[in-house]
């Protein structure tokens, strides 16, 4: 029996490929195993859309293209890292076999019945969470963005193949991820939106969670109030990742964003409005090309205004074939000191909103298992809590009795 090594990096999407692939590995008869060394065949499914990932992923390739040379597995290297960086990646790994984001040359050369559709059965790597690809590409052309030139335009997969997956899938996990290079665009090549395939698949009986995936401002603003209806049923987490990436029209201007600072705030206005629970996840990049310290100010003064719960800070990094690469780039020293001022203020506010749910009581749904033992469940609104004494699977009752910057920590109060 010939065994199989997979390791992926990036977003849910890549996460989901790489499980569906490891079960058509299986279901072809090879052997999945835990390290590279026992492989006959190493797979490496790349992301691309930050260049600290990227240095990462050519490191790993370097040291496991040596490891080949004298423990004789065949590497293989998938994803989108192939497509923007294809020169650097075999540079990296000269004896490597490289595939794109498309499963069926990779399919072809190992023999496997393999498509990345919603039907497609996967091996999860938590059985207790289930990843359902709703579309691939997007419609977007954000001018720091190499994922579009990877994944290409958007292709939303019909309502009734990814009801199908979400039957499949509730019947063996509790927590459900709808994921897509961009939710928000879900459908607009069908003539719907996420909200009403939101809508359809909560027809389906039974006790689940369902997470939706990020959501850009430009496309959800045209259907966020019938998408905050649709998520009043309590098996949707009341979680809403909205990139803004900058608070200056300026520089979202500059990015092709589509949307204006004061827009996201309405968005996230309207978010807590209904659901004063709301974990409020964005993303920013810091030292975009012709950022001048104002931009950067609007940028804070933002942060300060909206206080999402969770924000994830990148510097401003090349990428390859993008408009923004071709920009004048601001002096490494300024994207540092910025990050480090931002990552500060972001952790205060994250740690200033965590402490608010000291002493209150929440259901959480335990989906992954944590550091030293401990557990980690998830309340309604997406927070993590840390818990004891309890099991993957489970919705537990919990009382917070501290809190952290990124989670919370809570005490069992009794078992449903």
């Amino acid at each position: 029996m010939q065994k199989v090594y997979l390791e992926w990096y990036g977003c849910a999407l890549n996460r989901a490929d790489t499980e569906k692939l490891r079960l058509a590995f299986v279901s072809a008869g090879y052997k999945i195993v835990d390290t590279p060394e026992e492989a006959d065949y190493c797979i490496i499914n790349t992301c691309a859309v930050k260049t600290p990932t990227e240095e990462k992923i050519i490191a790993r390739l370097k040291k496991l293209s040596e490891l080949s040379k004298c423990s004789g597995f065949k590497l293989a290297v998938i994803g989108c890292l192939t497509e923007v960086s294809r020169e650097r990646v075999l540079k990296a790994a000269k004896n490597a076999v490289l595939f794109g984001v498309d499963p069926k040359p990779i399919a072809d050369y190992f023999g496997l019945k393999l498509a990345y559709s919603p039907k497609a059965r996967a091996l999860p790597y938590n059985k207790c969470i289930s990843i359902i690809p709703v579309a691939r590409g997007c419609i977007n052309r954000c001018t720091y963005c190499c994922v579009s030139i990877a994944r290409g335009r958007l292709k939303s997969y019909t309502v009734e193949e990814i009801d199908e997956a979400f039957r499949a899938a509730i019947q063996q996990s509790k927590e459900i991820w709808l994921t897509a290079t961009d939710m928000a665009c879900y459908g607009f090549d069908r003539k719907i939106n996420l909200a009403m395939l939101l809508k359809k698949l909560l027809e389906n009986t039974g006790e689940y969670r369902i997470r939706i995936g990020m959501l850009n401002p430009q496309h959800v603003k045209h259907f966020f109030d019938e998408l905050l209806e649709v998520m009043k049923d309590k098996r949707v987490y009341k979680f809403f990742h909205l990139p803004v990436q900058s608070g200056s029209d300026e520089i979202l201007g500059r990015m092709a964003r589509g949307y204006e600072a004061q827009e996201f705030r309405m968005l996230i206005k309207k978010a807590r409005k209904t659901f004063p629970y709301a974990t409020i996840a964005t993303d920013i990049i810091v030292g975009f090309p012709g950022e001048t310290q104002k931009d950067f100010e609007e940028t804070v003064k933002l942060m300060y205004e909206t206080k999402p719960d969770v924000v994830n800070i990148s510097r401003y990094g090349k990428r390859p074939g993008t408009p923004a690469a071709k920009m004048e780039q601001l002096p490494f020293s300024i994207v540092k000191e910025r990050s480090r001022a931002l990552s500060e203020i972001v952790r205060e506010l994250a740690m200033e909103k965590n402490k608010t749910f000291l002493g209150k009581t929440f259901r959480v749904l335990v989906s992954e298992r944590g550091m030293k033992g401990n557990f980690v469940g998830r309340t309604d609104s997406y927070k993590p809590v840390v818990v004891k004494n309890t099991n993957l699977g489970q919705f537990v009752t919990v009382k917070i009795t501290d809190a952290k910057s990124t989670y919370l920590e809570g005490i069992l109060v009794e078992n449903e």
